[in-house]
């Protein structure tokens, strides 16, 4: 069994076509879908670990294709790395959980000078799977060319828009394509492969690129002549504006990109591993097998937000201190630090939030044990003032990839409080906690 996190995306419903008619398939998705044949689709939500767990079972290979630079709750207190670094973590112990005998990761090319906070992501995301000690394959790619892939609409969208471009020096970067067909043939090639356990693979088709050329052939393939005018100035909060508007992308998901566009990609040779599965070696080629017709037709991407709360912060660690040891500190040190007009109460695993004078709390948590191994602590959100329901929400504290990262999270929290009156004071107050919380841990050490 192969299962794919992410195979609603772009890259996992092409790899499902390719992968059915040989192996038995599960596909994980945020929504509910029909199976059918070799094709197994199942619900899960990567933000918890125990339906991930669920998810994995009876899985021999494990294929990981998601990234987070979108939302995935109404309200997001974080940044994607976090969130990246969460969800790998979560998918990462759940397959040492079940077993798993080979974990398959879709990163991004490194660059050969600077790496920006996107590519350092896809890194950190190495670390975690690189941690469990089952065997790797890691796989790194540029923009995937065609019908759907994120970046490469992005880029088409441009030159359907836009009556002229202006091209700043990030234009003139060296990049790396692949061809979505060369990069699911990899892929397939790889998963359960020995030749392939313990590698990382730079996916490449050798063509030396920049994005300008990439600009240039992909208006002359649509027809659509324009003015290039060069730029000397490398701008990007104006790049950013230009390419959410007219790439007609969320700034989510541009941001991080247009960033990454500063760093120059190397132009390695075709991996002897994968050089027979690479058939397409020049960017015109890829365009010439896709239709001008399905190119030509503008797709708006939505994305599905829950309409719940999530917050994840990565701390300092300096004193390397145990996940119940961060937990127990942030209780005593959150007091003090609200000059004890709000109290944190114990009794045993039972935590309760009160504002002195008051007796109906404000929340109240339940300490889980960990028995599963996970490094983290958890709190489920039992019940209080601020809280919706008493079932769903959790606070954690975890440790990734052995200790090397720690982060705190708040989860499925749905605030009782009316929404924009919840986000203009208590989602700013526990984002300015949070971060003097974290400022506390690196005071500590200098002490």
């Amino acid at each position: 069994m192969i299962t794919i996190a992410g195979a609603s995306g772009f890259i996992g419903k092409n790899l499902t076509k390719n992968l059915v008619s040989r192996f038995n398939v599960r596909g994980l998705s945020r929504s509910t879908k029909s199976s059918e044949g070799n094709l197994e689709w199942v619900c899960a939500d990567l933000f918890s670990f125990q339906s991930t767990n669920e998810a994995l079972k009876n899985s021999d290979v494990a294929i990981f294709l998601v990234h987070s630079m979108l939302p995935s709750s109404r309200l997001f207190q974080g940044n994607f790395q976090d969130t990246d670094l969460m969800i790998a973590d979560n998918f990462a112990k759940a397959c040492v959980n079940n077993n798993i005998k080979h974990i398959i990761y879709l990163g991004g090319l490194v660059p050969d000078h600077g790496i920006s906070k996107h590519l350092e992501s896809r890194k950190e995301v190495e670390d975690v799977f690189k941690a469990t000690n089952i065997p790797l394959t890691v796989l790194r790619a540029g923009m995937v060319v065609g019908d759907g892939g994120s970046s490469f609409e992005i880029l088409k969208n441009l030159v359907l828009n836009l009556p002229a471009m202006l091209l700043p020096q990030w234009t003139k970067s060296n990049t790396q394509t692949i061809y979505i067909d060369d990069l699911i043939s990899v892929i397939a090639e790889s998963a359960g492969n020995e030749t392939f356990y313990n590698k990382t693979i730079d996916v490449v088709n050798g063509e030396k690129i920049t994005y300008g050329e990439l600009i240039e052939q992909t208006s002359i393939y649509l027809e659509k002549k324009k003015l290039m005018i060069p730029v000397p100035i490398n701008y990007t909060s104006f790049s950013k504006l230009w390419v959410k508007i007219f790439g007609e992308a969320d700034s989510e998901l541009v941001s991080p990109l247009i960033d990454s566009l500063l760093c120059h990609l190397p132009t390695p040779e075709v991996p002897k591993e994968i050089d027979h599965l690479i058939k397409f070696r020049k960017y015109k080629d890829m365009l010439n097998n896709i239709s001008k017709e399905k190119l030509k037709r503008v797709k708006r991407k939505g994305h599905r937000a829950e309409r719940n709360v999530r917050s994840i912060q990565r701390l300092s660690n300096p004193h390397k201190l145990s996940q119940i040891d961060i937990s127990d500190e942030y209780l005593n040190w959150l007091p003090s630090h609200m000059n004890h007009f709000i109290l944190a109460q114990r009794d045993g695993d039972n935590i309760t939030f009160v504002v002195t004078g008051l007796q109906a709390p404000l929340l109240k948590l339940e300490r889980i044990e960990d028995s599963k191994g996970l490094d983290r602590i958890k709190f489920h959100i039992t019940g209080g003032l601020l809280t919706q329901d008493s079932h769903s929400g959790w606070l954690e504290f975890r440790h990734v990839a052995k200790g090397k990262y720690t982060l705190v999270s708040i989860n499925n929290f749905k605030p009782s409080l009316p929404w924009y009156l919840y986000k203009f004071t208590q989602a700013l107050l526990h984002s300015r906690v949070m971060n003097q919380f974290g400022k506390h841990l690196d005071s500590m050490e200098s002490k």
